[in-house]
């Protein structure tokens, strides 16, 4: 499992992923069997050891040119952030390392919905099946832990969630990965949400904790559509 230790250690091969997930996706419907909130329906104060991300259009080619969406989110100074994505996949990838190594990661991409309930049902399975093969082929007993609404700040969303995990020198390391997708009310364009966690990180006991604890709630509860 050396290549899927190396996928860990960095941001790229999640963005490659992503890409192919992820471009021209229409909105999930899950089911009720698995609900997650990273729910603050108000703006958070901002911290001196925060920074804000802005997302912006200047600069933006290809897909994320076509389909640019205004959001902003805060994330801890420690983290990585990387807006420069050669594939036009991500608007953005947050990440905090430890010794060269992924605790907790996020990409923000984009995402259309579609018009019809039976649509969106079906690119469901679809897209779950792609998650599935692709991961399955980098990490152990890599399988679907629950799937259904989600809110991320004060929006409704859809997400699933998975864990598999995989042998680094001898140490068994557990892998969580959480997709999420938001809607914009103000129509248009939403967007798309990849997580990937991993049990190095101490916060991060069990799948469920991708995103409700450790540092990614953060991200996810400061998040916002607009320009500001």
């Amino acid at each position: 499992m050396k290549n899927a230790w190396k996928f860990l250690a960095g941001c790229g091969c999640l963005s490659l992923f992503a890409g192919a997930v992820m471009i021209g996706l229409a909105m999930f419907w899950f089911g009720t069997n698995a609900v997650t909130s990273f729910d603050d329906d108000s703006p958070a104060p901002q911290r001196e050891d925060l920074v804000k991300y802005v997302n912006a259009r200047e600069g933006r080619t290809g897909n994320l040119a076509d389909n640019y969406v205004d959001f902003s989110f805060d994330y801890p100074k420690t983290w990585t952030v990387k807006t420069a994505d050669p594939d036009n996949i991500n608007f953005v990838t947050v990440e905090r390392r430890v010794n060269d190594q992924t605790y907790e990661n996020l990409n923000v991409g984009y995402f259309s919905p579609w018009p019809t309930e039976e649509q969106n049902q079906q690119l469901y399975a679809q897209v779950l099946g792609q998650i599935e093969s692709q991961f399955s082929k980098q990490f152990q007993e890599f399988h679907k832990v629950g799937e259904g609404s989600t809110k991320v700040g004060p929006y409704d969303g859809h997400n699933a969630l998975y864990e598999g995990w995989l042998d680094s020198n001898g140490t068994r390391v557990n892998v969580y990965i959480r997709a999420i997708f938001i809607a914009n009310p103000a129509g248009g364009k939403g967007v798309s949400m990849m997580m990937i966690g991993t049990s190095l990180n101490p916060a991060l006991k069990e799948a469920n904790d991708l995103g409700t604890k450790g540092e990614l709630p953060i991200a996810l509860d400061s998040f916002r559509f607009g320009s500001s």
